[in-house]
C-alpha cells in the first residue's frame, strides 16, 4: 500500500485498508470514534466512508479530484456516487489534498492544503497501492510502465516458462489492442490462473477475457465494471440515473472501452462483445445502446 509521508503521520488511530486484518484494526479503532475522516475519494475511501456511517460515524472524504470515482468513470458518473454519498450523510470536499495530522499521541485534526481543519477520532487512507515486485525485479524479470511484471499476450514474462498473474501482471492484453495493462481485483487474477495454467500446459493462448471489476456502498447502491478505458472521448448513456438504474458506455474513436453499470447487469455481456470486437459503431448503433432501443443484440458484432 501506498503510506503518506506528511507530518504527524506517526500518530495513532490513522489506518490503512489492504488486509483483512488492516480491516479488522479499523474496526476496532473507530469503535469508540465519532468522526472519521477518510483520505482519497476512490474505491477505498468510498467504500468505507458507507460502511462506518452505516455504522454510525460521522464521515467526512477529503480529496484532490472535484467527484468522487472521477478519475475512472469520468464526472458524470462520479457525479451519481458523490450524490449518494451526500445524501446518506458523508461530507465531501473535493479539489483539496492532505496538509498533515495533528495530535498529540493519538489523530486529533486534519489540516488541508486548502485550509480546512477537520476534528477527526480516526482517519482511513485510501492513497493506492503499489505492486510488491521486489522478488521479480532481483531475478532479473522486467518491470513496466505501471509497476506490474511485464508480460506478453499469453502472461509469460521474457524468461520462458516464468509466468506472472494478478496485482503484479503487467500484460499486452489483445482486448486493448495490445497495449499493456495492469489491474487490481480478484476476478481478474482469477481469470489470470487459467489462462497461465493453460500456457504452462502448452496450449499458447492469449488472455482475451475482459477485465471485470465491482464495488458495493454499503447497501446504498453498487457498480459493475467492465473495461478499462484509460481514455475516452464519448460517453454514452442508457438508463436513468436519476432511477438509480444505468449504463455509462465509454466510446474512444467510435468503439466501446468500456462500461459502468448500476443495476442494469443485463448490459454486461454485451458490453463485453462490443469491446472484444473493437469495432466502430455507426449513429444508428449508438442511439439504440443510449435509452431509445430495448434490444442491444443487434448493436455491433451478431453475439458468439
Amino acid at each position: 500500500m501506498r503510506r503518506l509521508n506528511v507530518e504527524g503521520c506517526h500518530l495513532e488511530q490513522i489506518h490503512y485498508l489492504r488486509t483483512l486484518g488492516n480491516a479488522d484494526a479499523i474496526r476496532d479503532g473507530v469503535a469508540d470514534a465519532e468522526r472519521v475522516v477518510l483520505i482519497g475519494g476512490s474505491y477505498i475511501g468510498c467504500e468505507v466512508a458507507a460502511s462506518l456511517t452505516m455504522l454510525g460515524k460521522q464521515c467526512t472524504i477529503v480529496m484532490q479530484e472535484d467527484v468522487v470515482l472521477e478519475r475512472g468513470f469520468g464526472q458524470q458518473a462520479g457525479r451519481f456516487f458523490h450524490s449518494l454519498l451526500e445524501e446518506h450523510g458523508v461530507t465531501i470536499h473535493g479539489g483539496d489534498e492532505l496538509e498533515r495530522f495533528e495530535g498529540e499521541e493519538r489523530v486529533a485534526r486534519v489540516i488541508t492544503r486548502g485550509g480546512l481543519s477537520l476534528e477527526a477520532d480516526a482517519v482511513v487512507v485510501g492513497a493506492g497501492v503499489t505492486p510488491d515486485v521486489a522478488l521479480a525485479s532481483k531475478a532479473g524479470l522486467e518491470i513496466g510502465e505501471r509497476g506490474g511484471v511485464r508480460c506478453n499476450s499469453r502472461l509469460e514474462t521474457a524468461v520462458p516458462g516464468i509466468f506472472a498473474a494478478g496485482d503484479i501482471c503487467e500484460y499486452d492484453s489483445p482486448v486493448h489492442g495490445g497495449r499493456p495493462v495492469r489491474i487490481e481485483h480478484w476476478d481478474v487474477a482469477f481469470n489470470h490462473g487459467k489462462t497461465v495454467a493453460l500456457n504452462m500446459l502448452g496450449r499458447d493462448v492469449p488472455h482475451t477475457t475482459v477485465p471485470y471489476f465491482f464495488s458495493d456502498l454499503g447497501d446504498w447502491g453498487g457498480l459493475e465494471y467492465v473495461g478499462p478505458a484509460y481514455g475516452w472521448d464519448e460517453e454514452i448513456l442508457r438508463g436513468s440515473q436519476a432511477e438509480g438504474s444505468f449504463t455509462t458506455f465509454y466510446l474512444e474513436d467510435g468503439a466501446v472501452k468500456a462500461a459502468l453499470t448500476v443495476g442494469r447487469s443485463e448490459d454486461l455481456d454485451h458490453a463485453r462483445r462490443l469491446i472484444s470486437s473493437g469495432e466502430r459503431l455507426t449513429d444508428a448503433h449508438r442511439s439504440a445502446l443510449g435509452e431509445g432501443s430495448n434490444d442491444l443484440a443487434g448493436v455491433g458484432s451478431e453475439p458468439a
